[in-house]
């Protein structure tokens, strides 16, 4: 347990009391407690005990601090924590008041809100890159935006929450107007002698400029105020708190030079060149012409970097290099390879409502950079996004060195960063498979690691009812950028996950046993003799319930689903018997079929199905306290959020599902020719997921062709024969 003390000077800012009545009347007048609307005078003692309050019986040195502590950590009538409320109106200013150089102020193991957001300085300099992607023979300079506590003037130093943000300074929409056509047909392939050998990213030669000559130093770089885009107002709670934030859009975006190239190795290094000056071991200027130069010397070497989606893809870019000065990093709904993003099991493969989506739009969208600038940036633009659609290979979907470039989890060995990961469940834009896997290459080489799991899907949950987000996060950067011993590795659970079925619960356990069910008397069973016989299943999209032009998606989920007694040739169900008991599926869930087409390539997929009536928790989020999430002084405030339940009940919930390119039947990256009837087997993972199966209910697999919500979709039909005595699915369960 964390000692529970207080420092004397703060104890000097409160009253000496000589009984338990005195401390009493006191605490409850700090707290905001009324006497007969919230107390009596004869529970009062009960009521002190029940909000958190220590009733001493003598006021000595040490049982009036431990008073005081007991208040000060106590919730007021208003929900706000008291320390936190009394920070913020400057209860505590005066500790700083006379001090040459301020100080943070600590209490329960966190930093505390002492410093007012609207003082911070906003500073904006130019970062040299060792890079020249624009080929101008210069150095790239990038903009980077700063806040920073007005304190850090007077010699005091912070720590850095460092954010890589490419869509921070406006994007280019037009990018996604017209999106690639997903309605066509695979290519069939012959056979493929790639090797894993072949598919490793080697590396490429850069002509790297000289470092400009600085021609004069500057202490600050201040600027005017501008709004910049996915940016939440999270980092004014640890502005107040005194970390620094520091911003930047990278190579190729509004107001900095070079060429932008998504999950490229030049975007790792334009990355780590800002921690690098934060380190004080590269270079920034004021402007991009007068060779200014400013030094990071508020810092303390220290940084961390956060954020959601290509935010926190660009954190787990940094700390898989190994960089010097990156002490965590906090990922949120974040990608771990790009080539799961976008691609997997030699298909193309888009996040959910994304389908034709890939690296080459996702470059243009964020290449806010007036191409004008420069006579050549234009076809160096062309230039770059040829390359991509070349190394991307829609046509072939296989992994290969251009995704290997883009593939993280490969270098994960080179961490030095803890990680806390924070993703949704229901996130099918950037999918569990991304905190599942960097979790278990994190586990491979003993890294500091947490994650939380929560019900939502592709957002931020710094506003979540349920769980003290904030507080945690503040009790974990405290820790690894201040040095403050408040024992969060071990009173924070490893993991946390939010149930389904009762979002107030939170497990602690993650990944459980594999356990294999199969066919049996054509249900999905654990026990019992395996179905021996051969059944039929038809690729065929146009013969289902999905219409091409309305999309309707939820039509189509609805009829491969539901009715499993009537038999339609595009599926194949089998059902559990009705669960005894609540089932806890989570993990890994792996998917085997022996199957022979008439076709030389072609598409199954799977499901695994919640099937049974009930009011659902939905990613849907309502308000539920305004006001309620208070940020620092003069910083703002969030209002608290949580998930909407369904209003009526849904009669099934698609678990995970997953999807193969059956020419891909051995690896990822090389195509195996298809013999028209002959039997091969099939072995594929659905996305990682957690997630409980109510009593009363039915754990359904689903074995279908295409799955139009995420693969191509092709017009040609193909037709499969199956062994039913190969159907298994693997599903990782946690018993009570």
């Amino acid at each position: 347990m964390m000692k529970k003390c207080l420092d004397k000077k703060i104890v000097e800012l409160f009253p000496k009391f000589n009984s338990k009545d005195e401390f009493l009347d006191f605490a409850f007048e700090t707290l905001g407690y009324i006497k007969n609307e919230d107390f009596t005078e004869e529970n009062k003692i009960n009521f002190a005990l029940n909000i958190g309050l220590e009733i001493v019986e003598k006021f000595s040195e040490e049982e009036r601090e431990i008073s005081i502590y007991s208040m000060l950590a106590s919730k007021m009538k208003n929900g706000r924590n008291c320390f936190e409320f009394l920070a913020e109106n400057g209860k505590f200013d005066v500790l700083n008041a006379n001090k040459d150089i301020p100080e943070i102020l600590v209490f329960d193991g966190k930093t505390q809100p002492i410093f007012d957001y609207k003082e911070c300085l906003f500073e904006k300099v130019f970062v040299e890159t060792p890079l020249d992607t624009d080929k101008d023979g210069k150095r790239d300079l990038i903009a980077v935006y700063i806040r920073r506590p007005k304190e850090t003037l007077k010699g005091m130093k912070v720590p850095a929450i460092y954010v890589a943000d490419p869509y921070m300074l406006t994007c280019i929409d037009e990018w996604y107007e017209n999106m690639p056509n997903v309605d066509l047909d695979l290519k069939a392939f012959e056979d493929q002698n790639i090797t894993a050998e072949d598919v490793i990213y080697k590396g490429r030669e850069r002509n790297l400029p000289l470092e400009r000559e600085k021609k004069g130093e500057a202490k600050t770089s201040e600027t005017e105020e501008i709004t910049l885009d996915c940016i939440t107002a999270w980092y004014n709670y640890f502005n107040s708190r005194g970390f620094a934030s520091v911003y930047s859009a990278g190579v190729g975006t509004k107001g900095s030079e070079g060429m932008n190239c998504c999950g490229s190795e030049e975007e790792k290094i334009w990355v780590i060149a800002v921690i690098e000056w934060l380190c004080g071991k590269r270079k920034a200027y004021t402007n991009k012409t007068d060779n200014i130069e400013i030094k990071a010397d508020w810092c303390n070497g220290k940084v961390a970097m956060s954020g959601k989606s290509y935010l926190g893809t660009l954190s787990i870019a940094a700390a898989s290099t190994g960089v010097e000065g990156l002490k965590t990093i906090i990922p949120e709904a974040a990608i771990s390879s790009w080539y799961n993003y976008y691609h997997g099991n030699g298909l193309n493969m888009a996040p959910l409502g994304w389908q034709g989506d890939d690296a080459d739009l996702l470059t243009g969208h964020c290449r806010s950079r007036d191409l004008n600038e420069l006579p050549t940036l234009k076809q160096q633009a062309d230039d770059v996004i040829e390359e991509l659609r070349k190394g991307m290979d829609r046509e072939n979907g296989n992994y290969n060195s251009f995704w290997d470039e883009r593939n993280y989890l490969k270098d994960i060995k080179n961490m030095k960063a803890s990680a806390f990961i924070v993703h949704g469940i229901n996130d099918w834009n950037v999918k569990t498979i991304h905190c599942h896997l960097f979790w278990k290459e994190m586990e491979k080489y003993n890294i500091p690691k947490k994650m939380i799991l929560h019900q939502g899907d592709h957002i931020y949950i710094h506003d979540l009812k349920g769980i003290d987000f904030n507080d945690i996060m503040n009790r974990w950067l405290s820790y690894w950028l201040y040095d403050i011993d408040n024992n969060v590795m071990e009173e924070v659970p490893e993991v946390l996950i939010q149930d389904n079925i009762d979002i107030s619960k939170w497990h602690t356990t993650y990944d459980g046993d594999q356990v294999e069910y199969f066919v049996s008397d054509n249900k999905l069973a654990k026990i019992g003799d395996k179905t021996e016989k051969e059944v039929c299943l038809k690729d065929d999209i146009d013969s289902t319930k999905f219409d091409r032009e309305k999309k309707n998606f939820e039509e189509w989920q609805k009829d491969m689903i539901l009715d499993s007694e009537i038999e339609k040739d595009y599926r194949l169900i089998y059902l559990t018997d009705e669960l005894e008991e609540d089932l806890r599926v989570s993990g890994d869930i792996t998917v085997e079929i022996e199957a022979a087409t008439d076709s030389k390539t072609g598409i199954l997929s799977a499901m695994l199905v919640d099937l049974g009536e009930e009011k659902r928790a939905t990613v849907e989020q309502y308000i539920t306290g305004n006001k309620k999430i208070y940020l620092g002084k003069n910083a703002g405030y969030m209002e608290e959020k949580d998930f909407v339940i369904e209003k009526e009940p849904s009669p099934f919930k698609i678990i995970s599902r997953g999807s193969i390119n059956i020419q891909n039947r051995e690896n990822n990256y090389c195509k195996k020719a298809v013999e028209e009837n002959r039997f091969y087997k099939y072995s594929f993972n659905m996305i990682p997921t957690d997630y409980t199966i109510k009593k009363g209910h039915r754990m359904e697999l689903v074995i279908l062709g295409s799955d139009v919500e995420i693969t191509t979709r092709p017009k040609k039909v193909t037709n499969y024969k199956i062994k039913e005595n190969s159907i298994k699915v693997r599903v990782p369960l946690i018993k009570k």
